[in-house]
């Protein structure tokens, strides 16, 4: 008996030590480990019930606890199994039910009949899970649905052990172990037939991917193409896998190159590399030649080890990329290189220079190209650009590149040019030949500014600034001219751009403010009115004229939001005084001729007038003479419409340009303020005559006249005389403070409220 308890032990693990291995080499099969667990721990059975009936006393007590041990979890792994089997999940209920029957089973033996209560528990839980199996798998085709009957009968054979007690247990033990090993067997049989299935899909998927692949797929062996899908037979234009394996060395040698893939193949077999890339050019049947890339890893083909190899070909995309990379780097209309390439040329040659070498840079600009395209067209202007490229590459040397930086903008970068007059000279005998062009000949002039590295500049970006100053100090030539650079023009162009950004700066930190000059009765002395004037204090550089910084404001465009800011702020100002005095001298503000090309300027100055609650009759806009001379039709339509509002306009520098009487009275104006360079020359006879006309032109047109620029008495007595009503100037105030000018409106206030009028004092220089 003792030996029939061991067969059943060493057959049962020898079982479950084989559907564990099955398991390892396919892990897709999980019903395999789940039964190999059953039947090791299955193992248990037959040693408890060794224990229980052979052995002595004490070490009988242990036989139940090993069967109990071994029953439970080999119930719960072969439901699992089976449960697996068929494509399912144990569920948790069906677990806790084995358990739960466990338990009973435990505490019914606790009476002494162990024999016929686990006989009865096994014979149920068995018995179950056959009929589970049963009815889950037996129209299954294989095998498979042998599982199911093959369980019932092992429930079954637990009736001999019910029925006979101990002495059914040899019969039980023999019935048990043969249909164990059968259930295994079945089990073996569909992991494996389940890894056959597998292998197929993987086999079927792997020639579905690279028979359908647009890449490549090669196998080798290192001298023979094992095999090869259809798109490397069409990258190749050969028959290649087809039939008999293909053999290294019958292929040309330029479509394959037998070397580099022995190498990365002996790389690869020895472990040396686990994926290898390279790239190589290939000429192919037909005689193209294409740009591929390989990338190959170890494989086992047929139970050798071999090296998979995927190619892709990089032509078209590699040939994009160039044509990508030429289309940023290139102008499309002359083809030459842009501004990034002569970036580019400059850092390289003056990081290579050693001092030693010398690299010119020229900057060359058509003179009047805008108003060539104007009159000729864009389609003429376009061939002129591309045939004065071409005129330009004819002159110049081997290693000289020309470069077009846009618009009618060269650059020439000469990393040779010993003697750099010489490559002036080339290009400047360009200028002076006709260009052919359809549609006629064509002369054109060119300003150039010429830098030379290290003479002029210390790097590529510094070069290339000296160069443009050189350029533009060139223009001030008429016809085509020449600049070499000078320190001075790059610190002018600096010190320009500098102030630039130090002006936007102090746009948006309000580093600008007003001050106040009175306007004064030339007869009474009494306040008129302010002139409100732009101040600048600069952070680090102090007060800044209006002379400088209204010039960068124009020429920037930042006039337009300069002189909004200022309008507003004095409107401001203006709102302050009345809600403060109860009333308010007219403040006069300065626009620049750019706000009145502004079609929107009137109603910015409404807006403005509105939010600060503003009358109209307090507000003064002086405009330049010059700007209503140059402008004259829109700068009539702009000063109707602040007529309309109510507005009052005051010509300032009157006498300065060349206005005509005809003019003066086509504008809506109040006011002439005449320059101070007329004034300044008084009380001499002729200077006092000019004035005097002026002041009868404008008694005819019914104006107002001031005189700004006051210095003196003696001045202040002519102009009167001469008939100017206002007088502004420093013999009566320089610009005042918001404080001082209010100071100067509470006292002409008090003097009007008590019946009488003050004088204005002048106050010296």
């Amino acid at each position: 008996m003792t030996y029939l308890y061991l067969a059943n032990f060493g057959l049962y693990l020898i079982v479950g030590l084989g559907l564990l291995r099955v398991w390892r080499r396919h892990p897709g099969q999980a019903f395999a480990r789940d039964m190999g667990w059953s039947t090791l721990f299955a193992t248990l059975l037959p040693v408890g019930y060794l224990l229980h009936t052979e052995a002595p006393a004490l070490l009988a007590r242990l036989g139940l606890p090993l069967v109990v041990a071994g029953a439970v979890p080999n119930l719960l792994f072969l439901s699992s199994g089976v449960a697996r089997l068929a494509g399912r999940r144990l569920p948790r209920v069906a677990a806790a039910a084995i358990v739960l029957a466990a338990l009973l089973a435990v505490g019914a033996s606790a009476s002494g009949n162990t024999f016929l209560y686990w006989s009865l528990f096994n014979m149920t839980m068995l018995t179950g899970v056959g009929l589970l199996a049963t009815r889950w798998m037996w129209r299954n085709p294989s095998l498979d649905r042998l599982v199911g009957p093959l369980l019932i009968l092992l429930g079954l054979s637990q009736l001999l052990l019910t029925v006979f007690g101990s002495h059914g247990m040899a019969a039980s033990l023999l019935v048990g172990t043969l249909l164990r090993s059968a259930i295994g067997a079945v089990f073996g049989l569909s992991a494996l037939d389940g890894a056959v299935r597998d292998a197929g899909k993987l086999a079927a998927r792997f020639q579905m991917l690279t028979e359908h692949s647009v890449q490549g797929v090669a196998v080798t062996d290192g001298a023979r193409i094992l095999y090869a899908n259809p798109a490397l037979r069409q990258i190749y234009g050969m028959p290649l896998g087809l039939g008999a394996y293909t053999v290294f060395a019958d292929l040309p040698p330029e479509s394959f190159s037998d070397e580099t893939l022995q190498h990365h193949h002996r790389l690869l077999q020895s472990g040396q590399q686990d994926i290898a890339s390279w790239e190589g050019r290939r000429e192919v049947a037909g005689g193209r030649e294409l740009e591929l890339r390989f990338e190959a890893w170890r494989v086992e083909w047929d139970g050798v080890a071999a090296t998979q190899i995927l190619i892709t070909d990089d032509t078209e995309r590699n040939a994009s990329a160039r044509e990508l990379l030429h289309q940023a780097t290139h102008d499309k209309l002359t083809g030459l290189p842009n501004r990034t390439v002569l970036m580019q040329r400059l850092k390289e040659y003056c990081f290579l220079a050693d001092g030693s070498l010398q690299c010119t840079l020229v900057v060359l600009n058509i003179d009047r190209f805008k108003l060539f395209n104007q009159s000729q067209g864009h389609v003429t202007g376009d061939h002129l650009l591309k045939a004065f490229a071409a005129k330009l590459k004819d002159v110049l040397g081997a290693r000289a590149e020309l470069i077009r930086l846009g618009g009618d903008e060269f650059a020439i970068v000469d990393p040779d040019a010993v003697n750099a007059r010489d490559i002036a000279g080339r290009l400047q005998s360009v200028c002076v030949q006709a260009l052919k062009v359809p549609g006629g000949e064509y002369f054109i002039d060119a300003s150039m500014g010429m830098a030379v590295f290290p003479d002029h500049a210390g790097n590529a970006e510094a070069l290339l600034r000296a160069a443009n100053a050189a350029m533009y100090q060139a223009k001030r030539t008429p016809g085509t001219a020449l600049a070499m650079a000078e320190q001075r023009f790059e610190q002018m162009s600096s010190l320009s751009l500098e102030n630039e950004q130090a002006l936007r700066k102090g746009i948006k930190q309000q580093e600008i403010y007003l001050d106040y000059q009175p306007k004064i009765d030339a007869v009474s002395g009494r306040l008129l009115g302010f002139e409100a004037l732009a101040r600048w204090q600069r952070p680090g550089i102090g007060l800044v004229s209006p002379v400088e910084f209204i010039v960068i404001a124009e020429r920037t465009g930042l006039i337009q939001e300069l002189g909004a800011v200022l309008l507003e702020r004095a409107c401001r100002q203006i709102a302050a005084w009345r809600a403060e005095l109860g009333d308010c001298v007219p403040v006069a503000v300065n626009v620049s001729p750019l706000q009145l090309l502004n079609r929107g300027f009137p109603q910015l100055v409404e807006r403005i007038l509105a939010d600060s609650g503003v009358p109209a009759r307090c507000l003064t806009l002086e405009i330049t003479e010059s700007a209503a001379v140059d402008n004259l039709d829109d700068t009539q339509a702009q000063l109707q419409r602040l007529s309309e509002l109510g507005i009052e306009v005051a010509m300032d520098d009157f006498g300065t340009g060349f206005s005509s009487l005809g003019m003066l009275r086509q504008l809506p104006l109040r006011t002439l303020k005449i320059d101070r360079g007329l004034i300044e020359p008084l009380p001499a006879p002729d200077a006092v005559a000019v004035v005097t006309a002026i002041c009868q032109l404008a008694s005819a047109l019914n104006l107002q006249v001031v005189a700004e620029g006051i210095e003196t008495e003696a001045q202040a007595k002519a102009a009167r005389d001469a008939g100017c009503q206002e007088l502004q100037g420093f013999f009566y105030a320089r610009p005042l403070t918001v404080a001082d000018a209010g100071d100067w409106m509470r006292r002409l206030l008090a003097g009007e409220a008590s019946g009488g009028l003050r004088d204005a004092e002048p106050v010296a220089g």
